[in-house]
């Protein structure tokens, strides 16, 4: 299956630019951050995270927003927990407080959807949806 796919590997990252150009086009004037693209580094778009203002969005909060999104149907995900939450790292003593730029960034981002068969309609609810829930 993995030999199959990497015949496929660079149509699938070109699907995935298409839909981050336009997440970014698209996206640029909500209260959040949207993934950079570095000069020296071609992403190939695994996950596209963005991070919300949550200044300018208060009182609405990161949960209420992830929440908004799915209950409209919208398949977006929470990445990624901070490793010293996990139970493991708790039985050793990490507390919550110990990291907080990685809480913060946990705090705030959500995954939204990029694949490359997400069609136009569904990358145009996504953005609707977002529209809808941060500028209200």
């Amino acid at each position: 299956l993995g030999a199959s796919q990497m015949e496929r590997l660079q149509d699938y990252i070109k699907r995935r630019h298409e839909i981050a150009d336009r997440y970014t086009r698209e996206l640029v004037n909500l209260p959040l951050k949207l993934p950079a693209q570095s000069d020296f580094a071609y992403s190939a778009y695994h996950l596209y995270v963005i991070r919300l203002d949550l200044m300018a969005i208060a009182p609405l909060t990161h949960i209420e927003v992830f929440q908004a999104l799915r209950d409209r149907g919208i398949l977006v995900n929470l990445h990624y927990i901070p490793v010293h939450t996990h139970p493991y790292y708790q039985k050793m003593g990490f507390v919550w407080g110990d990291f907080p730029h990685a809480e913060a960034y946990y705090g705030s981002a959500i995954s939204i959807p990029i694949y490359p068969t997400l069609t136009g309609a569904s990358q145009t609810q996504v953005i609707a949806c977002l529209h809808e829930i941060l500028e209200s």
